[in-house]
């Protein structure tokens, strides 16, 4: 049950139910998924660990406030490590995972008209998952992992309205020059396509806050 806390928590954190700066009430939710509150507490200390939570003495756990700076340097630091796990699943891709990347891309397509925030870090984690197979290194894939989930949190405040069709043109376009450099097992141009994915996000940043 600790594990099935864990993951209905870092949800509900990372889609937004749980907004940033909010008190999380351990015995409300100990209630609700009908188990004690010793798996909600290991599962808020391991969400601290992860940068999601904020655990106060005598108040409690908070949602880590979405601050900019924090997800602005969370960019900057996966920009090196996403290069070299772009680099390495390159050089490593099976014909399956091409196959895989194509059907990602195709229904990442269809959230350019009607896709949701959610549908878009859905697609983000089926596609990352893809490369952290193909890159074979999970210490750099779990940490790269950690990062995106600090920075994903901040796009379910954007106020451009369409914002939303213009994130999934861009992983699109991403996952379209990591087909081409799976194909060609060029490690130099998936890294490129990893960091000018993230260099993207960084300047949408910049213009929307």
């Amino acid at each position: 049950m600790a594990k099935e806390a864990y993951s209905i928590i870092k949800e509900r954190i990372l889609s937004g139910v749980y907004g940033s700066g909010e008190f999380i009430n351990e015995l409300a939710l100990a209630e609700e998924l009908n188990v004690s509150r010793t798996p909600i507490r290991e599962s808020l200390a391991r969400l601290e660990w992860e940068k999601l939570v904020t655990i106060i003495p005598r108040a409690g756990a908070m949602v880590a406030p979405t601050e900019l700076n924090t997800v602005k340097e969370a960019y900057q630091v996966r920009l090196v490590l996403e290069g070299e796990l772009g680099r390495r699943a390159a050089v490593r891709a099976t014909p399956e995972m091409i196959d895989a990347l194509e059907e990602i891309k195709h229904k990442c397509e269809g959230f350019v008209e009607a896709g949701t925030q959610d549908d878009l870090n859905a697609i983000s984690r089926e596609y990352r998952a893809v490369l952290g197979a193909a890159a074979s290194n999970k210490t750099l894939f779990e940490m790269s992992d950690l990062l995106f989930n600090v920075s994903v949190r901040v796009w379910h405040t954007i106020p451009e309205k369409d914002a939303h069709a213009q994130l999934a043109t861009a992983l699109i376009a991403e996952i379209d020059a990591m087909i081409e450099a799976f194909k060609a097992k060029d490690g130099g141009a998936a890294q490129k396509a990893m960091q000018d994915a993230l260099q993207y996000y960084t300047e949408k940043l910049r213009s929307l806050f």
